[in-house]
Parts: C-alpha cells; structure tokens; sequence
C-alpha cells in the first residue's frame, strides 16, 4: 500500500516536469493554446529559437541563399526567417549562474560568521538583534511590500 502511494506521489510529482518538456517541444503557437495542448506535432522549433538570433526575409531573398544546412535552418526558412547568428543564451546563463553561487555562497559565508559571533561574544542588544532577524523569517515579504513603497 505504502509502495503505491510512494509510486503515485512521485508521478505527480513529475507531471509538471513533464509539461515544460512537452511545452519546449511545441510549436510557438501551440505553446500558448487556450485550451491547452496535449497532443501536438513535436518539433525543435522552441530550442532554435533559443540558440538562435532570426531576422525575417523576403521569400525571394530565402531562394536566393539555396538549400537549408539543418533542422533550424529548415524550421527557421519554414517562417520565412533566417539565421542571422547565434543568441546570448550561453553568457546570459553563466551570468545567472554566477550570479546565484555568488550570493549563496556570501549569504553562507556573512551567515555563518553572524552566528558564531552571536553565539561567542556578548553583543549589546542580543536579543532584540536576533528577534529582528528571526522576525523577518516569519512574514513573507509580499505582505510589507505595500506598506514599505508608502513609506
């Protein structure tokens, strides 16, 4: 019984995993049908446009270029656009990496020091410190943000 429980908690679990991989493989279109789409023509065309910068053509100027060298390619002349490079996916991903590890690894670092100097060391006005502290863990911030923009 358990193991059953165990089973249909963890598919659950994964059906929305599940939908943003069939959503990348939807055509633009389709991705944002109302209502939604559950059976659909896979296609790349999501992940080209990702990986790629597209400028639209004149049909003329498409036949003047010649045969298509890929599947984006292929999908990109199909909407009568070209390839015009590639996009800024990749340095924008590894500024947002960046950007996550460094203020993890600073909010560890300043974190941990606050503790043990909490914890070690007589502070003037411990307790209303850490209550403050503890005190903004316990409100979400949404419910301030009126308040404080009024300020």
């Amino acid at each position: 019984m358990s193991g059953t429980l165990v089973i249909l908690y963890a598919v659950i679990t994964m059906v929305p995993l599940f939908w943003i991989f069939a959503t990348g493989m939807k055509t633009p279109p389709d991705s944002i049908s109302y209502p939604p789409k559950v059976i659909f023509q896979p296609t790349l065309e999501g992940y080209c446009n990702l990986f790629t910068t597209r400028t639209r053509q004149t049909k003329v100027y498409i036949d003047a270029l010649g045969p298509s060298t890929g599947t984006c390619d292929q999908i990109t002349r199909s909407r009568d656009m070209v390839i015009a490079g590639s996009s800024n996916y990749w340095p924008r991903f590894v500024n947002s990496i960046i950007i996550a590890f460094g203020s993890t690894f600073l909010a560890v670092v300043l974190g941990t020091l606050s503790a043990y100097g909490f914890s070690r060391f007589n502070v003037p006005l411990e307790d209303d410190l850490l209550f403050f502290i503890l005190s903004t863990r316990m409100m979400p911030p949404i419910a301030v943000a009126i308040p404080i923009h009024l300020m």
